[in-house]
């Protein structure tokens, strides 16, 4: 895998710091603000595929945080697993989220789900895989095809490539963003087994910047 890339301690860092600064660009909001962020996100990134938030599914969340979608997630779900590689973004999710009953944070490693296979319905991320250096996203790919069930739902998000997008920043910058062709990346989740359901777009405006981001729905349609 080449040199190892430090994630989990620039996460830890940036936890520490102001979570809220780092997770989807919060510098200065209030809790409240904060909060309604996570809400309005839900809506908008499952906005057409409502019915995988079902209280009969079990849902795993890729890059938690400390919780900001997951708090709207859990109420509509059987069980909320949210992973993240950072051990002080995890401890701050269970103590922000600690009147959920049916929702868990656990540490991972950066590459892999600390999750047995075949055990979700679901499993989601959102403005993540963006920051994780290239090479350990397909890592994530194969992670998540691996716990979900038969049948079971991936849904992610990445920023589209174009004529106008930057080179990759280097591997040891575990912030800024890669921009991705959705060419790869579907071939990438169809050679795992994927069957590719549906790609919604949608212009986002940064301050100075404009781009395309794409979710991406594949469902596991056989064993491997």
């Amino acid at each position: 895998m080449g040199e190892v890339v430090d994630m989990k301690g620039d996460w830890n860092r940036r936890a520490l710091e102001r979570p809220q600064k780092y997770i989807a660009g919060f510098h200065d909001a209030s809790e409240e603000e904060f909060r309604e962020s996570g809400r309005r996100d839900v809506s908008i990134f499952f906005g057409g595929i409502e019915e995988l938030l079902a209280a009969d599914r079990d849902v795993v969340d890729i890059g938690c945080g400390i919780g900001r979608m997951d708090e709207f997630v859990a109420p509509r779900v059987r069980s909320l697993t949210g992973v993240d590689v950072s051990g002080e973004m995890v401890a701050r999710a269970r103590a922000r989220l600690a009147h959920l009953a049916n929702a868990r944070f656990v540490e991972g490693d950066g590459t892999s789900l600390p999750l047995p296979d075949a055990s979700a319905d679901l499993v989601f991320s959102h403005v993540v895989f963006q920051h994780v250096p290239r090479r350990y996203v397909p890592c994530y790919f194969a992670e998540a095809y691996r716990v979900l069930r038969l049948g079971g739902d991936f849904v992610f998000q990445l920023p589209e490539a174009d004529q106008r997008t930057p080179s990759d920043a280097p591997d040891q910058d575990t912030y800024d963003m890669r921009f991705w062709d959705m060419a790869e990346a579907e071939a990438q989740l169809r050679e795992l087994g994927f069957e590719l359901r549906s790609r919604a777009s949608a212009e986002v405006g940064l301050p100075g910047e404009r781009f395309v981001s794409v979710r991406l729905h594949g469902v596991k349609t056989s064993p491997r």
